[in-house]
This record gives C-alpha cells, structure tokens and sequence, in this order.
C-alpha cells in the first residue's frame, strides 16, 4: 500500500473513522469524534488516512533557504539531546517552521537512524487522535487503544509510556501547536530518554514554553528569499525582478512559495516576474491564492486564510477585539516602522469610533486584544531607541502582507471610522512642540493612512507632518510626505485643482532641498503653467511657484533664470504682502544670493544688507528670517573678499543659526561652511579642516553623500588639503568628489568645474612637490 494513500475502493460508507497498524505506518483518521480501533489493512474503513510516520505537508520543492544554523541546532537536539526539553520553533503563519520541521524530520529518519512521528496538533481531536496512533505504532494491544479511547486511561499516559518503551530512537513533531492549553489540558508535551520533542507554534507567550527551548522564526534575509524565488522559476527574470518581487512580498517565505510556484507551473500564459509585479495588487492575497493546490482544502495552505486561524483562536479565546485592533493597524505602516504603543493608549482609543465597531475595541479591552495579537505572531514587540538622552520608545510591528490582507477585506462600511479613528489617534500623539523622535515615529504611519483613506480628512494631518519635516530640514522625510500627499491630493480632487497644485509645489520645494533640482524644476514648471492659467500671474500662489522655481534653477547653476523669475516673484510679494512680510523678505535675500553668483557683489551686498535691516525691524534679531538675512548678508561680504570683514560676521551667523535652528539643521551647517570659507582665505588650515569634516559629517547624514551642498563642502576639504601641504590626500578627495558633481549636475555645472580646478590644483601642487625636494 503507498504510504500516503489508501487502496483505491478502501473507504466504504461507514461513518466511523478507525485505526489500523500496518508493519510500518500507522493510519489515523476520524469522524465526528469517535474512534475504532482494528488490528489489520482490511478492517479499515472511512476516507483516506494520514499516517503518523508521514509529515502531513507538501515536500518542499526547493532546498531550504537561510535556517542553516536553526537546522543544525535542531539535528544536535535530535542526536545528542534525547530526554532534554522540546524544541519550540514559534512565528507568524507562513513563515516555514513547518517547512524546517519537516526537513529535520525526514533527515533524521534517513541519516540518523530514528523514528519520526508526525502529528496534528492543531485541534483535541487531530491531537487525540495522531496521539493514539503513536501508541499502537508503539506496540499498543487494541484494548490498550480501547480503554484509552473509552477514557479509562488518559490517552497522554498511554502514548507517553509507549514512547518511553519505544526500543527504537524517536523524533516527535507536533506541528501546529497554536492553541497551547491543548497541549497543557492534556498533558501531551513531555520528555523520555528515548527521543526529541519538536514543536510548531504561532503562540509566543504561553507558560508551556518556559520549559522549552524556544526558536523564534521570521522572514527571510532579502538575498535568500529571491534565491527562494528563483528556484521555483529560474527563467522568469533577471536577478534583480526576483529581489524586488521577494521585497514586494516582504521576503515571507509562503507568499514566495506561492508566488514563485505561479509563475513555475503556468502552461498557457508565461508570466515574467515583471510581469507578476504588475499584476500584484496593493491586497496580494487573491493572486496569491491561485497557486495554491486546488486540492488542497487547508486554510493553512492559502495566503488569505492562513492568518484568520489565529484570529479564529484568539475569539475563542474571548478575545475578538483582536480583529478591530489589527484592522487598526492595517491603517498604519508594517514593518521596519514602529506604532509607538503610546498611540494605542485606552483613553485615545476611547475618544474614536473603535468603541462603536463590531467588534468593539473599547479602551478597557486594548491590552488584552494587543496580548492576543502578540501571543499569535500577529504582531511582535520591541524597544527603539530613543535620542540622545531620551528613554526607548516601546513599539509593535506587524508585517506588511498581513496588513494589506486585513485591509483588503476589511468591511467597507467600518472603512472610514477606521480610518478616521487611526488619524485622530496620530493627532492625539503629535505634540503641540514636536520633536524630532516624535516626528520620526509617526510620519510613515501617516503616509500609510493615505493609503487606505477614501476621503480628505487625513490631508490636514500629513500636511503637518510635512511642513513639521521641512522647518525641521529633515528633507527626505518631507519629500516623501509630499510625494504621498500629492499622489492622494491628485486622485482626490484632479490634477488641476488648487489643493492638488499646493501639494505638487510642496513636493518641488523638498525636491530642491534634497538636490534633485532638475526633478524640482520639471515639477514647479507643471505647478506654474497651471497657476497662471487658473489663477492669474499676480497671485500670490503663483508668486509662491515663481520663488520655489527660482530656487530650483539656482541649483541648477541657472543664475540668470533664477534672477529673473525671483524678481517677478519680489515685485508681486511687495505689491501684495508688503516690503516687510516673511515671504517678501525671503525672496529679497534669494535674489541677493543669485546677483552674486552673477558676479554682481556690490548689488548682491546692499540687497543683502536691506533685507537683513527690514527682517531685524519688523520680524526680530532672531526671527528665522533675519538669521538667514545675516547669512546672505555674511555671504556677500565674503564675495566681495573683504576677508577681515566676513569673518566676525561669519562667526556671528554660526552662532545666530545654531540657537535658532539647531547646530546640525541645513541653515545651521550652511553658516559653518561659510566660515570654513573665510577661514580657507585667511589660511587657518587646521580650523578650516575641522570645521570641514563636521560639516561634510552632519550633511552626508541628513541629505546624503551625493547631495551638491555635501560635495561642496568636499570641494573646500580637498582645497584646505592642498593648502596644508597634504597635496596627495587632496587628489583623492577632490578625483571622487569630481565624480559626484558630474553623476549629479553633470560636466559642465559651475559647481563641477571649481571642483575641476581644485583638482588641477592639487595635482599640480603633488607633481610639484617633487621638484621642491631634488633642488633643497
């Protein structure tokens, strides 16, 4: 008889499910609960059984990826640890502690001499059931099985004590442990000198493992996961398809399984895994699903309902607030970003729509439906880090395709409270002074609420976010806010909406900030056609685009165009605001700043200088504006090269932009590098230098090292190098800096050709050196 298969017109139409033992393999099966045991192959009778020797899982059809060193652990537990405490492997569903069951099993048995028992655990009858089979394959008498099955025996001392006799070596698996009790109530999980316990469970905090040694399981490393990919369909793509589909897929080893065994047994219609990319909707489950074994009937085996078995335990648990709370955070991002549990606090929760839901999640209940969450592998736990001289911020995470599933099939009707209570919850937890740890925490989750909102109300908050992000100069996070924005403002409204546009031009104002002038330009050139035609040249939006875009082109090294564009934008501003207003004085010093570049420093300074004396007066001596008015007006006094003038003016514009902005925003480290200029001109190398590096430091982390204001600083690096007499150090420097410019702005950028001639520079002053040495 195969070993996975009944005879062909074994089953019969009995009702009862019954037991027999064959010389090798022991059959269980079962039917409403009740049990018969028979001693030979033809008393058998029911549907097909499952044998307690046959792991009850799909061979995989790849090689196990990653795990090496949790296989290893697990084969010395097997070899060398019989009697010691069973093996734990604990995760969320479809994330291959089956798979790595199985594998320790099946070389077990054919390497290493032992028995393998493999049982259901998943339910008291399956456990029951598989139990009593290990016992007969054991040498149980039938009347032994009988009395154990009446229940005049615990069924748990009659499998135990057989396992215990057992004359051959044993590996035991009990797969799908997820409801622990089961395990406890019936005394199932325990030792014996004669074999190894291994244990599969979505249950991470259930006292049972304390005894245990516990291994928890996650998702793959991405290099892993793409080789998952690829050994299932290795002609489907290039290297890179298969680690952008496993990030897609969020590296979980099911959904790759899934995914690569779709694009592996295609006959009519051949996809690439381009082509399934484009294909995956933001709720891959239904895709998904489609590679699933159409005889396969086991919610485990299908991505969509492989995480509802936990939620189905934790409602019989009497917790099915669990659902409300994990459809909470469906409207939040997945992992690596982190929902401060902060956020989640039962007065907040109690000030939504959640208590109204069904089910409810009233702010009483929250703790123990986030315990539920956790004690499933649903969600995990951890500590960030909190700055400098802040305590760790306690957070969860959950993983990514779990959310988009729950979002897919989220009831449409509960849709926009959820997304309305997620929104006032970041509300609740943005300060009014936010900080940057508070900022940092909670902008991705705002992004991923636009993603599952229908409506306006989130804008007002991730508008906040942005504009938070941007003062704060923490451009990457403001770009990323602005895009998210503009895309959801966009699809809102229509693209030519006036809410559309504002969010557009926010998005060219970060692309500036981060150096991506030439994205910032084709981005405010849209912003400004569409202004002009709906709203006219003079007002004041369009006098908003005008500024925005002559930043931009200043990038550029446009100085001509960014002249003439800021000087339309500075005659509206003082015709409409007044010569006074932030944004008037804003525009006057930009204007300063493109005049000189132009060569023209005279007119450069007094603009400079009227701005800075207008800002003083009207905003304050440290008013935002007036630092920058000082540090166009330093600026310019350095252009000019009145070297003994910039410097005490240099060295106030440190300070002024330090206490008002922070001594590592953008504003701040542009005053430090303008010192470090000064300071080059007067030859004070070793100052110069260091004030360099800190800049080069602070500005690599916070806009990157490609970004032009972190070369250029690199640029004068290489010069003070030179200047020092450390010609060969400053060759290096200003050969990658060069590369930089030109992959950033191109060959011929301003930018780019002063770094050319600081790097003639030093190679002269090195082919110099030389020469200086034969004639001393």
């Amino acid at each position: 008889m195969d070993p996975q298969r009944a005879a062909p017109g074994s089953a019969s139409a009995s009702g009862h499910g019954r037991v027999y033992q064959a010389q090798r393999d022991q059959y269980v099966d079962e039917h409403h609960q009740h049990h018969h045991y028979a001693a030979a192959p033809d008393d058998w009778m029911g549907p097909v059984p499952h044998s307690v020797r046959v792991p009850l899982t799909a061979e995989p059809a790849t090689a196990l990826r990653d795990r090496g060193e949790l296989r290893e652990r697990l084969m010395r537990s097997v070899t060398h640890g019989r009697g010691g405490p069973a093996q734990v492997l604990q995760g969320m569903a479809g994330c291959g502690k089956t798979a790595l069951a199985r594998h320790v099993l099946t070389r077990a048995v054919e390497h290493e001499g032992v028995i393998g028992f493999w049982v259901d655990a998943s339910s008291a009858t399956t456990l029951l059931s598989f139990m009593i089979g290990i016992a007969a394959d054991r040498g149980a008498s039938p009347d032994e099985l009988e009395t154990a099955h009446r229940g005049r025996r615990p069924a748990s001392d009659l499998a135990w004590e057989y396992l215990d006799r057992s004359g051959e070596p044993w590996l035991l698996v009990l797969d799908n442990a997820d409801e622990p009790g089961l395990l406890r109530d019936g005394g199932w999980l325990r030792r014996s000198p004669r074999g190894t316990v291994l244990v599969t469970t979505r249950d991470t905090a259930s006292e049972i493992w304390r005894s245990c040694d516990t291994w928890p399981m996650g998702v793959l490393p991405l290099s892993a996961a793409a080789q998952l990919l690829f050994d299932l369909a290795p002609e489907a793509g290039a290297p890179e398809d298969y680690e952008r589909l496993a990030f897609r897929l969020d590296r979980h080893p099911l959904a790759l399984s899934l995914a690569g065994n779709h694009l592996r047994r295609q006959l009519l219609e051949r996809w690439t895994v381009s082509d399934y990319l484009d294909r995956l909707p933001e709720d891959p489950s239904e895709l998904l699903d489609q590679a699933s074994d159409p005889s396969e009937e086991h919610a485990r085996a299908r991505f969509s309902s492989t995480w509802q078995l936990s939620l189905d335990a934790l409602e019989r648990q009497q917790v099915p607030e669990a659902v409300t709370l994990l459809r909470l955070l469906s409207c939040f991002a997945a992992q690596p970003a982190t929902v401060p549990l902060g956020l989640l606090s039962p007065a907040r929760l109690d000030a939504t729509a959640l208590p109204r839901l069904d089910p409810p999640l009233a702010g009483a209940r929250a703790d123990a439906a986030l315990q539920g969450l956790v004690a499933t592998s649903l969600v995990s736990l951890l500590d960030v880090p909190g700055d400098r001289g802040r305590p760790p911020v306690h957070g969860l995470q959950a993983h990514g395709l779990l959310l988009d599933t729950v979002a897919g099939r989220m009831p449409p009707e509960i849709r926009d409270d959820l997304v309305r209570s997620a929104a006032g919850l970041l509300e609740a937890a943005l300060p009014d002074v936010a900080d940057d740890q508070d900022l940092r925490l909670l902008a991705p989750h705002a992004i991923a609420l636009l993603r599952r909102a229908r409506g306006a109300e989130p804008l007002a908050l991730v508008r906040r976010l942005r504009s938070l992000h941007y003062e704060r100069g923490q451009f990457t996070a403001a770009l990323d806010l602005a895009v998210a924005t503009w895309r959801f403002s966009r699809e809102l409204f229509g693209a030519e909406h006036t809410e559309a546009l504002t969010d557009a031009c926010e998005t060219g104002r970060a692309q500036s900030a981060l150096g991506l002038f030439a994205e910032a330009e084709q981005t405010l050139r849209g912003v400004l056609t569409a202004r002009e035609a709906v709203l006219g040249p003079e007002d004041p939006l369009t006098l908003d685009t005008l500024h925005a875009l002559g930043i931009a082109l200043y990038g550029l090294g446009r100085w001509d165009e960014d002249e003439q564009l800021l000087r339309r934008a500075l005659e509206g501003r003082e015709r409409i605001l007044g010569g006074a207003h932030p944004d008037t004085l804003d525009t006057r010093g930009r204007l300063a700043e493109a005049v000189g570049e132009l060569g023209r420093w005279d007119e450069a300074r007094t603009l400079a200088r009227t701005t800075l004396d207008h800002s003083k007066a009207a905003l304050g001596p440290r008013h935002p504006n007036t630092v920058l008015g000082l540090l166009a007006y330093a600026w310019a006094v350095a252009g000019q090269e009145r070297w003994d003038e910039a410097a005490p003016l240099a060295r106030e514009t440190v300070h002024a932009a330090a206490e008002v902005f922070g001594p590592d925003h953008p504003r701040a480290l542009a005053a430090r590098h303008l010192h470090a200029t000064v300071l080059i001109e007067l030859r004070r190398w070793d100052e110069a230098e260091e004030t360099l590096r800190h800049v080069i430091t602070a500005r690599e982390s916070m806009l990157g090292p490609a970004h032009s204001h972190t070369l250029s600083a690199r640029t004068d690096l290489a010069a003070v190098l030179t200047g020092s007499g450390r010609a060969g150090e400053a060759t290096a420097s200003a050969e990658a800096t060069l590369d930089g410019y030109v992959r950033t702005l191109g060959p011929d950028h301003p930018r780019t050709r002063r770094c050319r001639a600081v790097l003639r520079a030093a190679r002269e002053a090195c082919a110099a050196a030389p020469a200086a040495e034969e004639t001393s």
